[in-house]
């Protein structure tokens, strides 16, 4: 690593070293010259790596600032260089530097606070090598190694793709432009492998990691204060596209047939439908594992769909299945089947109503008889419901159809009265199938 400014500091020490020292260098012994230069350069070797050391534990340093409170007081050769949280992997990481470099580190534990003023900043700021994960040529992130940045960069596509179904062809990218850059930044700056993933992922965990005040990212939220939605997204978003082979299903026609031998609006199924089969190979497009696009490339019909049939009346003369009451008054006065004993057979019921009351057909038909009927009914309109069924309205004062005329449910037909065999105004409403009366309250 490349600590400029530590090693400017080293040096500016050196040039202030003690005057009896700097008297020494000026003697004109060249072999006492060649000694101090040798001396020299284990000074400035060994200074830098005490300041190399120590930045280094400065990673794990940051990670625990807030949560630890032991402390070690970290010496080099008798001169303090400064304190680090009292933690295993950060005292063992340093000494393992160390020992690389042939420098003996003593260090000394404290039991107390850090207190609010101590210098963390100088520490934090030092410059040191890192990678920076950009996005379109501006630095997002920064993460401790150009490897560490594209592990990181890996496992954002990962788990932004679990969702995505598997396939014979798999494509994943960055639908930003995303790029890595070696940068020299301070140690403040840098988020280890673990904490760049979350917060790629996860922004709005931004105040939860230490040291990312100034952060790219940090000032890339802050920007985008007025957009709630904006935290909730990761910072990157990546596109798959998988080409899959399915089966399915192909939905079958309706085709309708007219058909005047039904009463209008009604339908009858004379031929089921049957749904077919086709191959097909899709290609999928997913963002951050939701489907966004689904393309054909090729279709194979394996079954052909087989087409429903349905016949669809079109007679308006041909009762329609729902009935109504032939008047507004429901009161009954004599009813359908045998009275007086059993002497006399009734194939109707009588609705008791007043002379002029209107009088309306019971569902859609075609007028068979209308006028005066001989056998007792007086006045009377007699209509082809279809499908077997005849109604029968009789003792009519008066009659508004004609015979052969197509009659729909709720027409007004004629007004109720009295004529033929009555004993008083009352509208006889009777019932036929296929030529036998029967419960006329079955068609009401």
């Amino acid at each position: 690593m490349k600590w400029t400014a530590a090693l400017r500091a080293v040096k500016q020490k050196l040039a202030t070293a003690r005057p009896e020292q700097k008297a020494k260098r000026m003697q004109p012994n060249p072999t006492l010259r060649a000694n101090t230069g040798a001396y020299r350069g284990r000074m400035l070797l060994a200074g830098a790596m005490s300041a190399i050391i120590f930045v280094g534990g400065a990673f794990g340093m940051l990670r625990h600032i807030h949560r630890s409170d032991a402390m070690l007081q970290v010496y080099q050769n008798g001169h303090y260089i400064g304190l680090v949280p009292n933690d295993h992997d950060i005292y063992t990481r340093m000494q393992r530097v160390a020992a690389g470099y042939n420098i003996a580190l003593q260090a000394f534990p404290i039991h107390t606070d850090v207190s609010t003023t101590y210098p963390w900043q100088k520490v934090a700021s030092l410059p040191t090598a890192a990678a920076a994960i950009e996005v379109n040529h501006r630095p997002l992130l920064y993460t401790t190694s150009v490897h560490d940045a594209n592990r990181v960069l890996q496992r954002v596509k990962q788990s932004l793709t679990a969702n995505v179904q598997q396939g014979q062809q798999k494509t994943v990218s960055f639908v930003e432009h995303v790029g890595i850059r070696a940068e020299t930044v301070g140690v403040k700056n840098i988020l280890e492998p673990d904490d760049a993933v979350d917060l790629l992922l996860h922004p709005a965990k931004q105040n939860q990691i230490a040291g990312r005040a100034t952060s790219p990212s940090a000032q890339l939220l802050q920007q985008n204060t007025n957009q709630a939605k904006f935290a909730q997204k990761p910072l990157l978003s990546v596109r798959s596209q998988v080409t899959v082979t399915e089966t399915k299903s192909c939905p079958y026609h309706v085709k309708y047939v007219n058909d005047a031998s039904l009463a209008k609006g009604s339908e009858k199924v004379v031929a089921k439908g049957k749904m077919g089969t086709k191959k097909e190979t899709v290609r999928q497009t997913y963002i951050n594992g939701q489907q966004t696009a689904a393309d054909v490339l090729s279709s194979v019909t394996l079954a052909k769909p087989v087409d429903e049939i349905v016949e669809r009346g079109t007679n308006p003369g041909i009762e329609d299945g729902d009935w109504i009451w032939p008047t507004d008054i429901h009161t009954i006065t004599s009813p359908f089947g045998w009275r007086f004993g059993g002497a006399e057979f009734h194939p109707g019921m009588d609705i008791g109503v007043p002379t002029g009351t209107p009088i309306h057909a019971t569902n859609n038909g075609t007028v068979i008889s209308a006028g005066w009927n001989s056998g007792g009914y007086g006045n009377w309109v007699e209509i082809d419901n279809g499908n077997g069924i005849t109604t029968v309205f009789g003792h009519m004062s008066h009659v508004e159809v004609h015979s052969g005329e197509l009659v729909s449910k709720g027409q007004l037909i004629g007004e109720s009265g009295s004529t033929g065999d009555a004993t008083g105004p009352h509208l006889h409403y009777e019932v036929r199938l296929n030529g036998t009366p029967v419960q006329p309250m079955n068609y009401v």
